[in-house]
């Protein structure tokens, strides 16, 4: 990048979302830019050859002394269940972790990782340097993002809320790493037929002895995205904005206050609402599991058993997707397939269970949203439900129900982050599914709009 195209796009920032289940990318050109110019998810997706151009999944598979990434790691791993071996999939524990140096250290269980090769910190440097290179050639193909920002400032969105300023020096290094990695195994990344380990380690021993510039600015909290995403591209701003994200693996809420009075205006965060939940996605997906293995029956032997729920266990989150789509979803296993309806999970006691938890989760930070909104006399909150779990067809009356268990005079607009809420009606119509999902990616990169308050 040469000085002048520096100094064009010192504002770019790329920001990254570590999904639990799926990653996301997107890049802000530049904050004061109409946003629909500004603004761009990046189409990772489209170069690791998923299922979604904007999606790429977040798992990692090693298999006869080769590291597999993406849908190439999910495919193995898929095709392996045979073989009593697990994908790593997901970074979320790490990012999350209390002390998250301890879990970065943690070995690979030889489920995952059967030649004893990799610690935790290993493979995301890893995958960071796979996500660097599905970044870097989806701009290079993009006809309307610059090859310039391909080596713009980078950002992470994060579970937790990390305090203090200045980049976090552990996620800094393993930034740097991953940038020597990517540099030097480079294209092997997008060709789908792995990296032998060997190669791996190799590049892993390097970096540490030689780390490159990984560019890292910040981690964003992930809410604050969310809420940045939900008030840069609403027309009809409110006060008071309650975050409902509900990924695979754990249920974050946060709150904020909007104030138009500064330049830029700024989000405050009603701390007293913040709070973490394990009752997600993933939570969704084991009921469900569970439910498939008593409509199905049981196998004969302990190995039998296990294969059946490894393969049940890979399959959880596309059957939950058939199930809420169809209102059905079947898996066979062997000669038997089993289907389960969606009135069937609706009246099982463990989802029953589940969702009266969540109702109550979820009031709970409501309620300090309404009492703040009630004292500032406001006649309204806005409910934004972002991540995957946004969509799920029960998840507005959940949320109204909760907001029911104590009647107040402030209005609830509950909706999910996409085009198919009116609030959000400048948002591409092509992106409705999901904008859900990238808000946190398209948030992380905008955020600087709306700093939050000291």
């Amino acid at each position: 990048m040469d000085d002048g195209e520096s100094k064009r796009y010192d504002r770019a920032r790329i920001c990254i979302d570590f999904g639990t289940a799926l990653s996301k990318a997107s890049i802000c050109l530049d904050p004061m830019l109409p946003l629909e110019v500004g603004v761009k998810p990046l189409p990772i997706g489209a170069i690791s050859r998923a299922e979604h151009p904007l999606l790429t999944p977040s798992v990692l598979y090693v298999d006869e002394g080769r590291m597999y990434f993406g849908p190439a790691a999910l495919e193995h791993a898929r095709r392996g269940v045979d073989s009593a071996r697990d994908p790593l999939l997901s970074f979320k524990t790490v990012l999350g972790a209390t002390d998250p140096n301890a879990a970065l250290a943690a070995k690979l269980r030889p489920s995952m990782d059967p030649t004893g090769t990799f610690k935790a910190r290993d493979a995301l440097v890893l995958y960071l340097a796979f996500l660097d290179q599905l970044i870097r050639e989806a701009i290079d193909l993009a006809p309307n993002i610059p090859n310039a920002v391909a080596n713009a400032r980078r950002r992470y969105t994060s579970p937790v809320w990390r305090p203090g300023t200045g980049v976090d020096k552990t996620f800094e290094a393993i930034f740097n790493e991953a940038a020597a990695v990517s540099q030097r195994l480079g294209n092997l990344f997008l060709t789908g037929e792995g990296i032998s380990i060997a190669q791996c380690k190799d590049a892993l021993d390097k970096a540490a002895a030689q780390p490159g510039n990984g560019l890292l600015e910040t981690g964003i909290f992930e809410p604050h995205a969310a809420a940045a995403t939900a008030l840069a591209f609403t027309n009809a701003p409110t006060r008071y904005v309650l975050v409902f994200d509900m990924g695979a693996g754990t249920v974050d809420m946060a709150a904020f206050e909007f104030d138009e009075r500064t330049d830029p205006p700024a989000l405050s965060e009603i701390k007293e609402a913040r709070q973490c939940s394990a009752l997600a996605g993933d939570e969704i997906d084991r009921i469900l599991v569970e439910l498939y293995i008593r409509k199905r029956g049981g196998e004969k032997n302990r190995e039998d058993e296990v294969k059946l729920l490894r393969t049940a266990v890979l399959s959880a989150r596309d059957l939950k997707r058939e199930l809420f789509a169809t209102g059905k979803c079947s898996l066979k296993t062997g000669w038997m397939a089993t289907t389960i309806r969606a009135n069937e999970l609706m009246e099982d006691p463990n989802f029953r269970t589940y969702l009266t938890a969540l109702r109550n989760t979820v009031a709970a930070s409501l309620q300090r949203v309404i009492e703040r909104a009630e004292a500032a006399g406001a006649d309204v909150v806005d409910v934004v439900l972002a991540g995957g779990g946004s969509r799920l067809p029960f998840m507005v009356d959940l949320v109204k129900s909760a907001g029911a268990l104590k009647p107040s005079r402030v209005a609830l607009r509950v909706g999910p982050l996409s085009p198919a809420n009116p609030l959000y009606s400048s948002v591409d119509a092509s992106l409705r599914d999901v904008f859900p999902q990238i808000s946190m990616s398209v948030g992380g990169a905008l955020v600087e709009m709306m700093p939050a308050q000291p």
